[in-house]
């Protein structure tokens, strides 16, 4: 009795994690869904100061494309939470020297309701470095 009660409970868990995983690329094909703001900062500026701004909040970095101008975050369970998947997608705009900055805030796992939505720490830091448009 007690192996069947094991081997449910380890198979729901599994199920669990399975069924609402979500994976830094994830994130990322949510492009579109986060939030956005635009600085005037240009691309060189902002792509420079985003890893200190995220170190500043205790997010690491897991990958970069500076030519997609994507950073992705991973940032690992806490006690109120399974952790978070963060995309920060930045974009050129106009010729002026303005960027878009897109963060696209996901829990790792999809019943996790006490993730941390890290868009608007993220965007308070860039915006005591950067002038919002």
């Amino acid at each position: 009795m007690r192996r069947r009660a094991f081997l449910t409970l380890l198979a729901g868990a599994g199920a669990l994690a399975a069924s609402g995983c979500s994976t830094v690329a994830d994130a990322r094909a949510d492009r579109g869904s986060g939030v956005i703001v635009n600085y005037v900062a240009s691309f060189e500026q902002m792509w420079t100061a985003l890893p200190a701004v995220l170190a500043e909040l205790g997010l690491k970095v897991a990958a970069e494309n500076k030519t997609e101008g994507t950073i992705l975050v991973e940032q690992g369970a806490a006690a109120f939470s399974w952790g978070e998947r963060v995309a920060v997608i930045v974009e050129r705009i106009g010729t002026r020297g303005h960027t878009r900055v897109e963060v696209v805030s996901k829990g790792a796992l999809g019943v996790n309701l006490t993730a941390t939505d890290w868009a608007k720490p993220i965007h308070e830091k860039l915006a005591q470095r950067f002038r919002r448009l």
